[in-house]
Parts: C-alpha cells; sequence; structure tokens
C-alpha cells in the first residue's frame, strides 16, 4: 500500500519521536550540551559517534541541541522552579572580569566581550557568563545568580573588579540598588610594581649621581599606604616623585629617559586611583578579617569559561549569541548544575 504523498516527504517516522523532544532523550541531550561545551563542536560530534551506539553525528547538531540547553537554563533560572537549590540569606560577594574572544568578521569588530565571574556566599559559590547584547536581559540573568545565592533583596552585595565601570553596573541594576564596589588589589600592585621596576631602571642608569633614597624609598612605601587605606598619602608620593623625576631635565638623555618613565608609571597609578578613588578600601584590615581583596576568583573564571573553550590556542570566532550559549552552559556544566534531571524533557 503507497503511503499519502504528505507523510512520505516528511521523511521516516518513528514511534518514540513524540515522546521526546528534539528526537532525543534528556541524557543524550545533556551528554551533547556538556560535551559541547567542553570541546568544540566538530571534536564533541566525534567523541559521541565514537563511544555511543548511535546515528552519525553533526556538529551543527551539536551546537543546536547546546544552545536549546543554553535556552533552558536561562528559563529555568528565571522560574527558579528547584526551591530546594536557593540559599539561605547572606551577604554576597561578586567577582567580575572580562574575557575577550575573536568575533566574526560580519559583526565588524575584531573581539567581544564575555562577561564572567562567580558570586560567593560564605558557604558556597556559582559561576557565571554571559554576552551583554546577545542576553535579552543581562541584569536579570545575573539577578537569578544572585537570588540562587541567598540574595533576598537585602542582604549587602560587595563587588570586586579591576576599575571597569560597566561591570560594577551590571551589578547595581542586578539588584536594583546600590552596592558596595572595590577595586581589585592585584591591578593596584601591578601598577605599584611598574614604578618599583622603572625606579630600579632610574637608579642603575649610567651617570645618576642624585640621592637614591628620594626614589627608592618613596617606592617602596607606596605600597604600603596603599594597602592600608592611605590613599592620600600615596598620592601624594606620587606627585612627589614626578617632580624629583623633572629635576633630572638637565642629566644625560639615558637618565632623561629613565626619569620619564618613572614620571610615566606615576602618571597611571595616580589616574588609575583617581577614577576608582571611591572603591579603594583599607586591604590590610579586609585581609586580616578573611575578607576577599582580589578579584582573582574572575581571572581562574576567564580561564575557565572563556579562554580554554573559546579563545587561546583554538582560532575561532565567534557571533554574540554563540559565545552567550556556550558561556552559560559551560558555567553551569563546571559548577554541576546540568543534571538529567533538570534537563528532562
Amino acid at each position: 500500500m503507497c503511503q499519502p504523498a504528505g507523510i512520505a516527504k516528511s521523511g521516516p517516522q518513528s514511534p518514540l519521536a513524540g515522546l521526546f523532544s528534539d528526537r532525543a532523550t534528556s541524557e543524550l541531550r545533556r551528554l551533547q550540551a556538556e560535551l559541547g561545551a567542553r570541546h568544540s563542536f566538530r571534536e564533541a560530534a566525534t567523541l559521541i559517534e565514537m563511544f555511543l551506539p548511535c546515528s552519525a553525528q553533526l556538529n551543527t547538531t551539536v551546537r543546536n541541541r547546546l544552545g536549546r540547553i543554553a535556552d533552558e537554563l536561562g528559563h529555568d533560572d528565571a522560574s527558579q522552579g528547584d526551591a530546594d537549590t536557593i540559599a539561605p540569606p547572606s551577604p554576597l560577594t561578586v567577582f567580575l572580569d572580562g574575557a575577550h574572544i575573536r568575533c566574526r568578521s560580519e559583526y565588524q569588530k575584531r573581539h567581544l566581550d564575555v562577561v564572567v565571574g562567580k558570586v560567593e556566599s560564605p558557604n558556597m559559590s556559582r559561576r557565571f557568563g554571559l554576552v551583554q547584547q546577545a542576553a535579552s536581559s543581562p541584569a536579570k540573568q545575573l539577578r537569578h545568580h544572585l537570588i540562587a545565592q541567598g540574595w533576598d533583596g537585602q542582604s549587602k552585595v560587595t563587588v570586586i573588579s579591576d576599575g571597569e565601570a560597566a561591570l560594577p553596573n551590571l551589578v547595581r541594576r542586578a539588584v536594583r540598588g546600590p552596592v558596595t564596589h572595590i577595586l581589585d588589589w592585584w591591578h593596584i600592585s601591578m601598577r605599584v610594581k611598574h614604578i618599583e621596576n622603572a625606579v630600579l631602571g632610574l637608579l642603575q642608569s649610567k651617570g645618576f649621581s642624585g640621592l637614591p633614597l628620594l626614589f627608592d624609598q618613596p617606592a617602596d612605601t607606596l605600597r604600603w599606604y596603599l594597602w592600608h587605606g592611605k590613599v592620600m598619602t600615596a598620592a601624594t608620593i606620587l606627585n612627589v616623585l614626578q617632580i624629583d623625576c623633572d629635576r633630572l631635565h638637565t642629566e644625560t638623555r639615558e637618565l632623561r629617559e629613565a626619569a620619564k618613565r618613572v614620571k610615566a608609571r606615576c602618571q597611571d597609578l595616580y589616574s588609575y586611583l583617581a577614577n576608582n578613588f571611591d572603591a579603594l578600601v583599607d586591604y590590610g584590615h579586609r585581609h586580616r578579617n578573611g575578607l576577599a581583596v582580589s578579584s582573582s576568583r574572575a581571572e581562574g573564571c576567564v580561564d575557565d569559561i572563556g579562554n580554554t573553550r573559546m579563545g587561546k590556542q583554538r582560532r575561532m570566532r565567534w557571533s554574540p549569541r554563540g559565545a552567550h550559549r556556550v558561556a552559560v552552559t559551560r558555567a553551569a556544566v563546571l559548577d554541576g548544575r546540568l543534571g538529567v534531571s533538570k534537563r528532562a524533557a
């Protein structure tokens, strides 16, 4: 008996197709999403085809399934259906940083910014990643991560970042109110180190006949004052160093160039501190009380979520939507949030 034309054109039919969305079990969809988040889509398809007794896999199938899982993750966060996963109310610390990956040529820019970070409460933590221009509501997505970690709308939220204004502003929009922003100590320390190296180069320059203490001692004490929150004293030291550098304008060319490098490093740190003055705190006091002073946890997320999968040696180019989906899924995979029960059809 001949099949009706409509059925014949639709291809082979499976009696189980109606039971599984996307023509796949929840376990297979989870596996494809997890492998797609850990490996390139082509590598993930090869691994599935190699170890599972299933039909030939296509990298586009893995990519599309990962995209659907990422959309479902966002929907699950929005619904907050699993109350057991929500922590009790507690103060939160948000560590933020940005990963820069290559962008596809049709978007007319070289790099794409992926916001990555970690939300920490006293007893647990949660990674996240997103692309702001691809997410339907970046602030709302971050707000769901905060709620999952125990934020009740009133708890204190502290943000630690490198001084990029867009990062703490994202958290302010998420909490719909003020937050405590702290400038990352590591970025301050690195700029102080640049001054120390420049001063060392000046003191070792041929023909230097000045007093080494005029340059060496201020550079050594600068870090101590900043660590203990004495910002105005540190700013005075930077100004004095610049004045002492200007006094070397009659020296040899080598000394003048070395003095210019010291002055440039001082100006860089001074501008950095001035632009983030409200985010400077007594780092020593926080450290002695066991509180975080650096966004190193976010730096780790840059490697875990951004560089390992989408950057560095892979030489991939991404669209904002594709990068956003991979970042969302990879963060869930690394946290162990991609359970089969949550991905059930």
